[in-house]
This record gives C-alpha cells, structure tokens and sequence, in this order.
C-alpha cells in the first residue's frame, strides 16, 4: 500500500460507484438501506456531492412509468412488437414492467417530489398507451444526494476515472485524476459499478455523455451487446439567421406530427396516425422526403397550437407543455415562432455494455447501471435505451436499473466477505496507466483532442451514416472514425480541463467503431436501425444479438447469440419473414 500511495492519493471502500448522477445516486442509496454498515464512495467528474452531475438536472421533469389499473403485461407486449422488435430480454423487461411503480414511489423516501393530485394519486397523462407520464422534480439528484450524505454515503467530485483496475480477471477499483489540480488517485473496492452514462460524441447540447463508461469497461474486458441500436433520427431547427439548433428532441416532443412541406404533412403521409414519442418511421419521412428535394421542411406552430394549445401529446399532459414553455422563457426555445425550418438530424445513445438481470458485467465484480447499459441489458431491444419512443423513461431506466444495481453490490459485497481474496495492484500497470493518462501535456507539439473529436462527430452526425444507412456510406464513416483513432497518440493539451478531452476522444473514436462495425453486420432493417441496402426485418436470420468484446491481441472480437425465444413468453408471428 506504501508503494501506490507514493504514485497517487489511495481510497479505499467495498461498493466504488462511478458516476454520481440519478443511476449511481440510486445504486448508493439502494445498497445503504440493504446494509448501512456498507462502505460506499461515489465519484464523479462533476459535484456528485450536491446533485450536480449527469443528465438528469438537465430534464423537463417527466417521468413515465406502469400507472395505477394499468396490466404491466400490456406494457411489455407492446414494447416487445412495437419497439423492441422481439430483441427484448423479456424476463428483464417484465421485472422493470411489474415493480416500475414501486420503484418510482420509493424516490419519494429520498426526497424527490412526483406531483400527486389531491387524492393522493399520482397527477399523470392516461396516453392511449400502457403506461403513464407524471411530474418529477428536475432537482431530484439534490434530494438525493442530500439523502446519500445522511445515509453515510462518501463522495469524491472532480475526478476523471481513465481505467479500471483488475486483479487477474477480476475488476478490484479504478484509477483517475482530479480535473482542477490533476492529483492522481487510486480508488481500491471489493465492487465495482459503472453509471457514468452514454456515448453521445458532444454533438448535442443537453443531455449529451461522452461515453468514458464504454471506454472503461470495454478496456477491462467486459462483453458489449446491441451496439447497432445506438443511433436514432431526429431533426434540428434552423433559425432566421442560418443558426442550427441541433439535438433538442423536438421531433420526439413538438413536431413530431407537424412537419409541412408546403400544404402536406409529411409527418402523417409516411407515418399516419398518433405516435408513442419518437418513431423511426416518421424520422424517415424526413429524410425521404429531403432526399426527393421537398425543401424547406418546417415545423408549422399554428397546427399544433390549435390542438389544444400545445399539440396532441401535450392535450395529454398540460403540466408538460408548462415546462416547455418555461424552457422557452428561460432558453428561447421558438414557441413564439408560428413556421421555423428543420433539417434531419442523429441523437445518439451508445450505450451497449453487456449486462445480466443483476446488473452484473461479463467481468467479476463489476457492474453496470443506467445509461450506460441500457442497450446492453437488451430490456429495449431494437432501439437506443432508454427507449426514445416512450417519453420520460430515462429517469425510470436509472432508477430501475440503480435499484437493481444496488442490491446485487450489497449482496456481492457480502459473498466476497466470505472469500480469501487480497487486491492486488499491479505497480507496472499502474505505472503504466498513469505516464499514458498525463502523456499529452508532457508532448511538446501535437494536434488538439477536439480536433480528433470534431472529425468523429463527422462520422456520428449524418442521418445517411447513422440512422438511415447503407454498407457503403457506413464504411465510409468508419474509415473517419479509424482515421481519427489512428492520431490519439499524437494528442497535446496545456491544462487538466483539456486533458479529459484526451480521455473523451480515446472513448468516442471507439464508440464510433462499435458502433460502425455491428451495423455492418446486422444485414436488414429493424427497430431504430434502417438499412437501404436490406430494407426488410429478417426474424429467420437476425434474432440474434451481436456480441463484441476486446480480444486478447487487443482487436474486437465479433460473435452472435441467438435471442433465447423458448425461454420467453411471446414469440414473433409466425408469418412475419
């Protein structure tokens, strides 16, 4: 122990939680109440310690669940044919169907306001849909830090995790800097678990990861699952003076059924009828329709303000429209615009990492929760997880996967107890680790990490690389993606607050691979994932998963697994090709 102390400040506790936002917040909380006596540090780049970290201050306070009366069974059947395109783990989905209520009831113990009516029945929108949408506070992660704090929960805020630890196979810890005074630290746990979100390359302005977590564990060893789902269709503003307002989700929330080109809804030409959320159907219309030259597209305000002053979605949930509006009042988000344009545009949401119904990796001793396993769980199947087409089920997809998480590390922590197991550090690996993480400011020349990022947002933005694809285009994007990873070593930066752009630009040149290289292997169309070159969903050939890890010689490893259908309840239709 004297000898890692002399390379960096150690930290020692059984449960280490990386990421401090809504997931990891959930998983301190869940494994305290299961034992208090547990020892369990959180760290995070951001202020874990008051809430300040993550996605989830970043919302419209929304979130969706099964309802009271509502039969959970309806829920994953349609998630299963309508969303998931069978690819669903099925036992995993039913879990989070059946306890999603008594979960998000519990947030409540932490502090966390959901607006109730005066009966005392949760305030939500009855969508034609098997599930409901309620108010949650968008400070949530406040209240539960603060509760972390009372439970005994230990923090370290600003610290940049760059790689894990392991011991033989098993993961015992993590190491990282701090991002203010670039001290090095070691932190040293009997459990891991990752919450540090998903890959989203920068491009969009909330909401937005950097997917260091599939860096992390795909360094480690650990297994990823569904990365081709990670990429779904939106659509970007362009206001008066040629500005692109990219990756607000307004296709999702306001224009989905609202799209003119000249007189003709194009929305309702390619996709009639109501829509739960997102559809990648109607996604496409925009980008069909771009394609045959039907241009402008424009977002038509005054149609949706005639229904009901705030569209069809928010006709059921007013308090919605009401938070959207605040947002106008506080960013100038259009509202007050009767037309704006809207070109075609790519939210991603890689975040693939392989996980169990425990929220257990392929690699002891570390877990995986939130967004950053979300596809990974296969709970959602053929499309980006949280499921864009449900609105508001990445705060339920956190907790429920937090929840989750929590309980299997307190358990785990107890097996390991019985167990003669010491953690070893390899001082070498550690040595190592450490000259590669500070490498760039001791260069004397080289090129800026955004300039290496810049170039994968290249290759992550288009809707014809992405979301609408072909093997053509996707090769040209992965020889863009290859292109900047081969420049990593050449990296230079001045300062700590640049040296995490190193990190982010190792994980997002990666996610860019995994992400290029599974699509290339699913040959048809399903869910989220269109392909021009097999435009038909193949259930005969592809109900599989791909699977992908690190091989020993350092290259991806490609393999597939047939979805265990026997194992399920609900089985494709028989007819479907």
């Amino acid at each position: 122990m004297k000898d890692l102390r002399d390379m960096g400040i150690v930290h020692e506790s059984q449960i280490l939680i990386i990421g401090g936002a809504c997931s990891g917040l959930t998983a301190a909380l869940t494994a305290k109440e299961a034992d208090q006596s547990l020892d369990v540090l959180v760290t995070d780049m951001a202020c874990a310690s008051k809430g300040w970290a993550g996605k989830a201050a970043r919302t419209a306070g929304l979130i969706s669940f099964v309802g009271e009366g509502k039969d959970p069974e309806e829920f994953v059947q349609y998630n299963l044919k309508e969303i998931g395109f069978y690819l669903n783990d099925q036992h995993l989905l039913r879990d989070m169907a059946y306890n999603s209520r008594k979960i998000v009831e519990h947030l409540e113990t932490w502090g966390v306001s959901i607006e109730r009516e005066e009966n005392g029945h949760f305030a939500v929108a009855q969508w034609p849909f098997p599930w409901v949408t309620g108010g949650i506070d968008p400070d949530m992660c406040k209240h539960m830090a603060k509760k972390a704090h009372e439970y005994g929960v230990r923090f370290e805020d600003y610290i940049e995790i760059v790689e894990l630890l392991k011991d033989g196979e098993r993961v015992i810890g993590a190491c990282g800097f701090h991002v203010t005074d670039g001290s090095f630290h070691i932190f040293l746990a009997d459990v891991t678990i990752l919450a540090c979100g998903t890959q989203n390359y920068d491009i969009t302005p909330i909401w937005c990861g950097t997917g260091v977590s599939q860096s992390l564990a795909y360094k480690a060893g650990a297994e990823f699952r569904n990365c081709e789902f990670c990429g779904m269709g939106d659509f970007a503003r362009i206001d008066e003076q040629g500005h692109m307002f990219y990756g607000m989700h307004g296709g999702a929330h306001i224009g989905h059924d609202h799209l003119y080109y000249n007189d003709e809804n194009v929305s309702q030409k390619w996709c009639p009828g109501f829509h739960s959320s997102m559809d990648p159907n109607a996604a496409n219309a925009w980008y069909q329709e771009y394609k045959q030259g039907h241009w402008p597209i424009k977002i038509n305000m005054d149609k949706f303000n005639e229904q009901g002053g705030g569209g069809e979605f928010f006709h059921y949930h007013p308090e919605a429209f009401r938070r959207y509006m605040r947002h106008h009042a506080v960013g100038g988000y259009p509202f007050d615009h009767q037309v704006f344009d809207v070109v075609p545009g790519v939210i991603s949401e890689l975040g693939a990492i392989r996980v169990g119904h425990g929220m257990e990796t392929t690699v002891p001793c570390l877990l995986a929760i939130g967004d950053c396993s979300g596809s990974g769980s296969a709970r959602a199947g053929a499309v980006p997880a949280p499921p864009a087409k449900i609105h508001g089920t990445g705060l339920l997809n956190a907790v429920y996967m937090g929840t989750r998480g929590g309980e299997s590390a307190a358990a785990l922590v107890h097996t390991l107890s019985k167990l003669p197991l010491e953690k070893n550090v390899d001082e070498s690996t550690l040595k190592r680790i450490k000259e590669a993480t500070f490498a760039p400011l001791e260069r004397e020349s080289g090129i800026s990490p955004r300039d290496i990022i810049h170039e994968v947002q290249e290759a992550m933005a288009p809707c014809d690389y992405v979301f609408v694809k072909s093997e053509g285009r996707m090769q040209e994007a992965l020889d863009i993606v290859t292109d900047a990873a081969s420049k990593l070593d050449q990296m230079k930066v001045y300062n700590y607050h640049d040296l995490v752009k190193c990190i982010e630009a190792e994980a997002m040149t990666l996610g860019g691979e995994l992400f290029y290289r599974t699509s290339m292997m699913r040959k048809e169309s399903r869910g989220f994932r269109l392909r021009e070159d097999y435009s038909e969903m193949d259930d005969q050939n592809w109900m599989k998963w791909i699977i992908v890890k690190k091989g020993s010689d350092g290259e991806m490893v490609f393999r597939t697994e047939d979805v265990p259908l026997e194992q399920y309840d609900y089985k494709p239709e028989k007819d479907r090709k």
